[in-house]
């Protein structure tokens, strides 16, 4: 029987790369896409919703529990970027990032957990970010406080001793060498960036049999930037 995979953002940039990868090796794939948005075709079973909103996430993972008897894991990808320091950064400013970033994932795990339990465990793959890790997050303070807010979560699940043989990693991307973020930065040296195909096989480690005796996972993949 193949594996259930989720990946929420599964048509951004990362997420195509992702579901790609996970598809080649036989996992059936889950994917969410914004309201209004066209899923592309590309194997992934798609799905409107809304992340942002707690009871529009509770119906999605719904309407999942009714055709997929389990989802051996759960890939969190929806975000979102923002620049700002202390004097600059207002509340709304934090408030979006923490949407985009904490509350998505909060609202996309609770409910994985919920059916994990129930289930035989599974995986959270969480995504954060290096200014939250290794400092230099002054520029982009709420985007760095709310990624700090998603290690912080995986960390206090993997330690909730309710939770049944579930797993939460935290992969930590350096600049993601992806098209609008060249266009963004046109003189960089886009070979210090990472690839998303390069994210993808990580995260494909993580979810693999490979590595159940993993604890804590907080995986950099950095390349050199």
């Amino acid at each position: 029987m193949s594996k259930n995979v989720l990946i929420t953002g599964a048509a951004g940039n990362l997420g195509s790369a992702v579901s790609k990868k996970l598809i080649s090796e036989g996992y059936s794939v889950i994917g969410t896409i914004v309201p209004g948005h066209r899923a592309p075709e590309n194997g992934v079973d798609f799905y409107e919703c809304d992340l942002t909103d707690e009871k529009a996430t509770q119906a999605f993972f719904q309407t999942l529990t009714k055709k997929y008897q389990k989802m051996d894991a759960v890939i969190m990808l929806v975000g979102g970027f923002a620049m700002g320091n202390i004097q600059e950064a207002s509340s709304a400013d934090m408030m979006k990032m923490l949407t985009l970033n904490y509350f998505t994932a909060f609202h996309s795990a609770q409910n994985a957990i919920k059916w994990m339990n129930e289930a035989t465990g599974g995986k959270l793959i969480f995504v954060g970010a290096k200014p939250a890790v290794e400092g230099g997050g002054a520029a982009v303070l709420p985007y760095a406080i709310s990624k700090s807010a998603v290690i912080k979560l995986a960390e206090i699940i993997n330690e909730d001793k309710n939770n049944k043989n579930i797993q939460a990693s935290v992969i930590i991307p350096s600049i993601i060498d992806t098209p609008p973020n060249r266009e963004g930065m046109p003189d960089a040296n886009f070979n210090n960036w990472v690839k998303p195909e390069e994210i993808a096989e990580n995260i494909a480690f993580l979810i693999s049999d490979k590595a159940n005796v993993l604890r804590d996972t907080v995986l950099k993949i950095y390349n050199n930037s």
